[in-house]
């Protein structure tokens, strides 16, 4: 199984690692995801991984592509991506961004907006809409996340910031939680 996409997925904080924990002893996970990463970034990366033959690809990006450009651009490389995948003999599987963990007054996540191209639940409909349209895989990583950080609250949330104020990246405990949820989906 490959995994491609930015930190949240990434070895140093992400979720991939811990992915990595829950699959069977004959299952390898090649985790391709690098901090800072868009899908344009990480284009060439996609074609060496796509060279070690894996059998699926879970493809999640946004946070980075948000800063940089709208759901357009994000919809047309994730579309390359889906493609080159398959016309490699692989599954692609498409994966949309987990939320970030800020909280509204009524301690509820509240999407980012500010500053950025497009929301977190605007990329999460343009992958969806990839993924149908394509006929691929389609796991909705932001509304699982967003549901279960509602539910758990912004008390035990904060104990899946990888440091104290980063309420994007992971500590061990975020990463095996979100890793959950994908695994489940």
């Amino acid at each position: 199984i490959g995994l491609i996409g930015d930190s949240t997925v990434a070895d140093t904080y992400g979720w991939g690692p811990a992915f990595a924990e829950r699959v069977s002893s004959r299952t390898m996970v090649l985790n391709r995801a690098k901090n800072g990463a868009t899908l344009e970034s990480l284009s060439k990366a996609l074609n060496v991984l796509l060279e070690e033959k894996p059998d699926y690809v879970l493809i999640q990006f946004g946070h980075n592509d948000q800063k940089r450009y709208g759901v357009e651009e994000y919809s047309k490389n994730l579309r390359s991506y889906v493609e080159r995948i398959t016309n490699s003999g692989g599954q692609a599987v498409i994966v949309s961004s987990v939320t970030r963990r800020n909280f509204d007054n009524a301690g509820r996540i509240a999407p980012r907006a500010s500053g950025l191209k497009g929301s977190l639940p605007e990329f999460s409909r343009a992958a969806r809409k990839v993924a149908s349209e394509l006929k691929v895989p389609f796991i909705d990583l932001y509304a699982l996340s967003v549901g279960h950080h509602n539910k758990i609250g912004r008390g035990a949330s904060a104990a899946y910031n990888f440091e104290e104020s980063d309420t994007t990246h992971f500590s061990k405990k975020g990463a095996a939680a979100i890793a959950n949820l994908v695994v489940e989906e």
